[in-house]
Order: C-alpha cells, then sequence, then structure tokens
C-alpha cells in the first residue's frame, strides 16, 4: 500500500505543474522524520503490563518513524492522503511483581489516513478546513514476559482495521515566511477501535510559494481489544520535514 503511494506521489510530482496550470489543482507533497516516543498497554492473564519509552531512547537507539502527507486541493474542497510507519520495541522490569523478571513489547504500526476537506474559513491569515475520512490500521505487538516466580511466556497481537474519523486543521501565517499548523482527529467509535485520536502542531518557515520546511510534535492515540486483549498504543514525539507544493 505505501509502495503504490509513493509511485502515486511521484508521478503527481513529475506532472504536477501542467495538470494545476490546465485543471486548477494544486497538490502538496511533505515527507517528515518522526521521532516518537511510545507508551503500550497489554491485557494479560496475569494483569496488564505497562511499558514506556521516551523520545530520548527511541533517537538513541536510532528507532525513527517515517510520515508523509500529500494533499491535492481545488477551490474550497482536498483531499489529503497521510501515512505513518513506525517499528520500535520498548522493556521494563518486574512488570507484575515477581511472577515475571522483564516484560520486552515490539510494536510495528502502520497507519494510512485519507480525508476529504471542506474549507470553511480563509482570509489573508488564517485558513481553517473541516475534515472527514477513514484510516486503516495495521497493528503488530509482540510480548515477551522473562521467568521470574513463573516460567517466561510470549505472545503476540496482531490486526488490520478501519475507522471513521472526523477532525480539523488551521493554518495561521504569523508574518510573511513563519507560519503555524494545527490538525486534530478522532474516531474509531467502536466501528473499529473503541477510541482513537491524535494531534499535531508545528511551526514552518515557508521559502517561497513551492517550498517550506516545519518542526512540530505528534502524538496518536488507539485504544482497541485485539484477539480478546485490551491494547491501548500511544505515539507522541517531534518531527521534522519539509513540504513541496506544485
Amino acid at each position: 500500500l505505501s509502495v503504490k503511494l509513493a509511485c502515486t506521489c511521484l508521478c503527481l510530482m513529475l506532472t504536477g505543474p501542467a495538470v494545476a496550470q490546465t485543471s486548477g489543482w494544486t497538490f502538496a507533497l511533505s515527507p517528515y522524520v518522526w521521532m516518537p516516543g511510545i507508551g503500550a498497554s497489554v491485557a494479560t492473564e496475569w494483569g496488564t503490563v505497562v511499558v514506556n519509552k521516551s523520545s530520548r531512547e527511541v533517537v538513541s537507539k536510532l528507532n525513527v518513524a517515517f510520515m508523509g502527507t500529500f494533499e491535492a486541493r481545488h477551490g474550497r474542497w482536498g483531499l489529503i492522503a497521510d501515512l505513518f510507519y513506525a517499528d520500535l520495541s520498548q522493556s521494563r522490569a518486574t512488570p507484575l511483581g515477581l511472577l515475571f523478571s522483564r516484560a520486552q513489547v515490539e510494536t510495528e504500526a502502520k497507519a494510512l489516513s485519507a480525508y476529504a476537506a471542506y474549507r470553511i474559513h480563509e482570509d489573508d491569515r488564517t485558513s481553517f478546513d473541516l475534515l472527514a475520512g477513514l484510516r486503516v490500521n495495521a497493528l503488530d505487538i509482540d510480548l515477551s514476559l522473562s521467568p521470574g516466580l513463573l516460567p517466561g511466556q510470549r505472545f503476540g497481537v496482531s490486526e488490520t482495521w478501519v475507522d471513521p474519523l472526523i477532525g480539523g486543521r488551521v493554518r495561521f501565517a504569523i508574518t510573511d515566511h513563519w507560519f503555524a499548523t494545527a490538525f486534530a482527529d478522532v474516531g474509531g467509535f467502536d466501528v473499529g477501535s473503541d477510541f482513537t485520536w491524535q494531534v499535531f502542531a508545528s511551526l514552518g518557515y515557508q521559502f517561497d510559494d513551492r517550498w517550506s520546511v516545519q518542526g512540530g510534535w505528534r502524538h496518536v492515540a488507539i485504544d482497541k481489544e485485539i484477539n480478546g486483549r485490551d491494547v491501548e498504543n500511544d505515539f507522541s514525539g517531534p518531527l521534522l520535514g519539509f513540504t513541496v507544493r506544485f
């Protein structure tokens, strides 16, 4: 799925200027390096295992996630695709008293969100979009419990599902070159996840009409029952990327 998205984005980059001139469409591609800390909570027969890893620990072990956004816009209407991928691990000692000596949780998360956007307000400095869409999630979690009073255990949970989403996005021009962006969505509503939400905020610098850079913070939270186990995952950390418009 991510390969198809990348190929589509590349084709649009090659043909975008001509298409935009003749059709009125504009396009924007924004790849990011994302360095999220991760919190995971997995229910087991002996209790709930909770482990956390900070963004600094992720960076020190070179566990860096990727995210990217592609947007097509025509007048007040827009289509937005957002992809992120994270493959992270974390551990903690004595997670369930003395029953086990250590817990190791390995998490691989992939998500592709697609939104229809409608611009309800735009002036010289501010624009605001309402969003509605879907997110396809694929989550694989492997939990290892090292021996303590009980022998070691290992099991995994894995599922792919779709969440409905609603949200909003605002962009504010601070100066002719500096701008701020904020984005949020909520979803799941027991259709896919029990509940999921995310927030994104960034500060950017616009070099010209085509190129800009931005840095900020993103937090994604997922709460879902997978294979009969209550699972909570949070990804939260800084990001840095650029945008090219055509």
